[in-house]
């Protein structure tokens, strides 16, 4: 499976989940995904076969039900909620980073970008 962070993450959140080797980049890192709208955003990550990561779940749990109710896909997205993801915790984005390669690790080759998946993520034990 293959992520695109929406704009909330830092790019080196992208980075450290490269350098453990997953497909995973940030919007922050490419100006054609800069400020896009959220249905823009779905609609280039399943361009590329990429499923988005968000804590946006709001705003993206519906956009996943009018895309759906349009009869069309996307190639999934992740939702990481802010009480399970807290930015107030110092090491927030290892803690997102660990659950994202833990999802990665044990669920990428299924969840492969080509059925219209919602995930909600979980911390990883590791």
């Amino acid at each position: 499976m293959k992520l695109l962070l929406d704009e909330m993450y830092a790019p080196s959140l992208a980075a450290l989940l490269r350098d453990w080797g997953h497909d995973v980049i940030a919007a922050k890192e490419r100006a054609d995904l800069k400020g896009l709208p959220d249905n823009h955003l779905v609609r280039a990550a399943t361009t590329e076969g990429r499923a988005v990561v968000t804590e946006n779940v709001k705003d993206f749990a519906a956009l996943d039900r009018r895309i759906s109710a349009a009869g069309q896909r996307h190639s999934g997205l992740v939702l990481a909620e802010a009480r399970r993801f807290p930015r107030s915790v110092r090491n927030h984005a290892r803690v997102l980073a660990d659950a994202l390669a833990a999802l990665l690790s044990e669920h990428g080759s299924r969840l492969d970008g080509t059925d219209s998946f919602v995930w909600w993520l979980e911390r990883s034990d590791r």
